[in-house]
């Protein structure tokens, strides 16, 4: 468990020896924090035939989960052809649902991501969360729980679990990672905050590509003519990680211009007008949506870095 998740997992425990439980919980929260991980430790507790804390990975039912092959237990996620949760997915889990349990005292339905159900899942949903089966827990699992009907989010408990704080989230980095201060920092920086997602880049080459993003909005500032340079610097990132990045470097502008905190990456100097960077970071998060669809993800990027350009130090 980590240990940002542990108030979550005592909140859990609380209302599961009460017996105030819902039938169904929303586990939310920014992506990269570990809400899998939460969400597989409830199911393994939930199915579990032991009175530990947490599940005891012995009796039949744990290793039964372990292998993969609990009766009791049932997963949708969207199929390898599609982003979307169908309709027919759906429906299966809630006809497996009413039948009777077989070994466990509990059916566990784990539904992930949440938000990537289509609207006729969804509403087939909605009748399993307004007359549950007796003996059913469903557990969501959500990055963007806005997107869901309200008739959903208010028939689930919900969780929310919130990005640790930096000395946490940094302190459990170098403590599993053994990576210096300035390297878990950066990935950090890189992650947006997200623990998990940091601990990937520190086992990878994306730092390198961080980098690039960075170094290269700091040259526009200082020669805005060379938009077709950085933009070829950067052509080769997966899209969706530089529209992130760029989101992320241009709020940490604007959070610096409105503080006075010294960024990470800007010069000293630096003195930005905080309504462009503002309109910058919500453009490069439309942009990163828009990078799925085939509009030329180039033309999309050098509008961008323009715009950044006609900022000036």
């Amino acid at each position: 468990m980590y240990p940002w998740l542990e108030v979550h997992w005592s909140f859990f425990l609380q209302r599961l020896q009460q017996d105030r439980l819902a039938h169904a919980l929303m586990i939310e929260g920014p992506a990269g924090i570990g809400k899998n991980a939460l969400a597989s430790a409830m199911v393994a507790k939930l199915l579990c035939s032991g009175d530990e804390p947490r599940a005891c990975g012995q009796c039949r039912s744990c290793k039964l989960l372990e292998g993969g092959a609990h009766p009791d237990r049932f997963e949708i996620y969207p199929e390898e052809d599609s982003k979307m949760i169908k309709v027919d997915q759906v429906r299966r889990l809630i006809s497996s649902l009413d039948l009777t349990t077989s070994i466990s005292e509990r059916k566990l339905a784990y539904i992930h991501p949440a938000d990537s159900m289509n609207k006729n899942a969804a509403n087939a949903l909605l009748k399993s969360l307004e007359e549950p089966v007796g003996n059913a827990v469903l557990i969501l699992v959500s990055s963007d729980p806005a997107s869901l009907p309200v008739t959903i989010r208010s028939r689930c408990q919900s969780i929310v679990i919130n990005q640790p704080d930096s000395k946490q989230a940094s302190g459990w980095l170098q403590e599993t990672t053994g990576k210096p201060a300035a390297d878990v920092n950066a990935a950090l920086q890189a992650a947006g905050g997200s623990p998990l997602r940091a601990a990937s880049y520190l086992e990878s080459s994306e730092l390198d590509a961080f980098a690039k993003v960075t170094a290269g909005l700091v040259t526009l500032l200082s020669r805005p003519g060379a938009v077709s340079m950085v933009s070829s610097t950067l052509a080769d990132i997966d899209p969706d990680d530089l529209w992130r990045w760029l989101s992320i470097c241009a709020g940490e502008a604007a959070k610096s211009m409105m503080t006075g905190i010294a960024s990470s990456y800007l010069p000293a100097e630096a003195d930005l007008p905080l309504k462009p960077l503002l309109s910058l970071q919500k453009q490069a998060d439309v942009n990163r949506r828009l990078s799925a669809t085939p509009l030329r993800g180039d033309l999309l990027l050098q509008d961008w870095l323009i715009r950044w350009a006609e900022q000036s130090i």
